[in-house]
């Protein structure tokens, strides 16, 4: 019995009583109508009832963020939308710009050279199975465009029209070995005809080759087309002297030539259906 008395059950009953002879000490100076025990159980859930109002609040705010969520992803594809759309636009305006910038280019060579008859033309497709990097224009024989028909990038050279389509065309740039176009260098007014290497069309350059080792021309020269062979006006720019070299197999040398446009990445270029030629071929 004496262990009892010491035990946490006795403590915790002595604890019971003890609370409720507080509430009912309250109860009886106070104008409540509840019971003793009604008001001390109230006190004892209070804390309780207090978790759950607590719970049933955020459970509430958790739906209301759910509900938020699903507007917030509605939104998220409204922006979507509007990115795809000004995506499009920025490209139509970029196409628009690049178009304007060939027709500038293009200006001063036609006010310079009225006899010119051009055919504006954009690059559709880069032929991939071709190692020299062959384009198709979207322009063909019904637009008057021939074989042998040289295409510009204002006064700079792209290369020669080689296959022709009713509404298309395949162009072969001056980095394919197959062109040869006659040139001069206009400082020191030497001739010769300009074509490539594989290695330096890997290199995106082409030549000026038949030059003798007494040879004027030099690092920085421009070489423009000679008019000689009928194909090409006068004076139209391929590019610029980079170094001379030796030939290896005669006693000549040949200029590398940078062209003067990136002919790989010019998407808008003119092809040149007719003009008068003021040299004897």
């Amino acid at each position: 019995m004496k262990n009892f008395f010491k035990s946490t059950k006795f403590k915790v009953i002595i604890c019971v009583l003890t609370a409720l002879l507080c509430g009912m000490l309250i109860a009886a100076f106070t104008s409540t109508s509840e019971s003793p025990v009604t008001s001390i159980a109230g006190v004892i859930y209070k804390p309780f009832q207090k978790a759950a109002a607590y719970i049933v609040e955020k459970t509430q705010d958790w739906q209301g963020s759910f509900v938020s969520s699903s507007e917030y992803k509605e939104q998220v594809k409204e922006l979507e939308s509007d990115i795809l759309e000004y995506n499009e636009k920025l490209v139509d305006y970029e196409r628009t710009k690049q178009k304007l910038e060939s027709y500038e280019a293009m200006l001063g060579v036609k006010n310079e050279n009225p006899d010119y008859e051009l055919v504006s033309a954009s690059v559709i497709s880069k032929n991939t199975a071709d190692a020299y990097d062959s384009v198709t224009l979207d322009k063909g024989s019904t637009s008057g465009i021939e074989v042998n028909d040289p295409v510009v990038y204002g006064e700079n050279v792209i290369g020669i029209v080689k296959e022709v389509g009713l509404a298309t065309c395949v162009v072969k740039t001056v980095l394919d070995p197959s062109v040869n176009i006659s040139v001069y260098e206009i400082k020191s007014r030497e001739s010769g005809y300009s074509n490539t290497t594989a290695s330096l069309s890997y290199e995106g350059l082409c030549r000026m080759s038949g030059l003798s080792k007494e040879t004027s021309v030099a690092a920085g020269g421009i070489v423009c087309t000679s008019g000689l062979g009928g194909n090409f006006p006068r004076d139209l720019v391929v590019g610029t002297v980079t170094v001379l070299k030796s030939e290896e197999t005669d006693m000549s040398v040949y200029a590398v030539i940078e062209p003067a446009v990136d002919v790989r990445a010019v998407n808008d270029v003119f092809v040149i259906t007719d003009f008068i030629s003021d040299v004897e071929s």
